[in-house]
């Protein structure tokens, strides 16, 4: 049984459907941070970490806690949606007039009819807490300016993009022709909404995904750069060089000096 304290929403990290490509795929390797839900809608997805191997039916969900070895058992053909997230939040505050309109009467009168069958169940419960919480999400949202909103989703779509692709060279030329947009509006969008210039989020899921590989699993420096899709193991010594400070291998000497 996994016991999650609802004082605080989770913090979710990712959401997203997969399905697999082919009859030979596998899960992959890897260390896994945080807790994963999966649901499986189609097929059978094979699973397992240091302690047990799963098999998960469609219609069957699986919430895997942390684990330095989460990793695939067989080849499996699948489908389902995943969910990272952390137990506890993150401190989060909400900003909003105290007066407002909205439009969304719809969405709002369905959360109302929420809350009540909720105080029906448990009166002042976690169900009734929660959904107070998202009526005023619900509500705060409202006042966003639709340009605002439709920075908000550029973003995140450019982030779930990058997170799917996070082998792959994406650049802003071939990321802009995949969504849709104009390069430069892509680009003053995502920056608007996050802080952040595009190149430099792009620059930095792919250095904070070469320092995962390179501390978690045992590829090697070359096999690091072949997963990351760069010409050859110099370049991406170069590119790793250039924004960390050292190369790949002093890194890895580095962190395996402070275990």
């Amino acid at each position: 049984m996994l016991h999650f304290n609802l004082e605080k929403p989770v913090e979710i990290l990712w959401f997203g459907e997969f399905i697999s490509p082919d009859k030979g795929w596998k899960h992959l390797t890897r260390t896994l941070y945080e807790y994963e839900l999966m649901i499986v809608t189609e097929g059978t997805l094979w699973i397992a970490d240091e302690r047990e191997e799963y098999e998960i039916h469609a219609g069957e969900y699986l919430i895997m806690s942390p684990t330095r070895f989460q990793h695939g058992t067989r080849e499996c053909r699948c489908r389902f949606y995943w969910l990272h997230f952390r137990a506890e939040s993150v401190n989060h505050t909400l900003t909003m007039p105290a007066h407002g309109r909205f439009t969304n009467a719809e969405t709002l009168t369905s959360l109302a009819n929420a809350f009540f069958r909720g105080e029906e169940r448990d009166h002042r419960g976690p169900f009734s807490r929660y959904i107070a919480t998202a009526l005023l999400l619900e509500l705060a949202s409202a006042e966003a300016t639709q340009e605002e909103r439709t920075r908000n989703n550029i973003a995140d779509k450019v982030k779930s993009f990058v997170q799917w692709h996070r082998f792959s060279d994406v650049r802003v030329d071939a990321l802009a022709k995949e969504l849709g947009y104009h390069e430069k509006y892509l680009s003053t969008a995502f920056h608007k909404a996050t802080g952040i210039p595009l190149k430099r989020y792009l620059v930095s899921e792919r250095l904070n995904e070469a320092k995962r590989l390179l501390a978690d699993t045992n590829y090697t420096v070359a096999e690091v750069a072949y997963y990351l899709n760069f010409e050859n193991p110099h370049n991406f010594s170069r590119f790793f060089k250039k924004e960390c400070g050292i190369t790949p291998l002093a890194y890895r000497t580095q962190l395996t000096a402070q275990k």
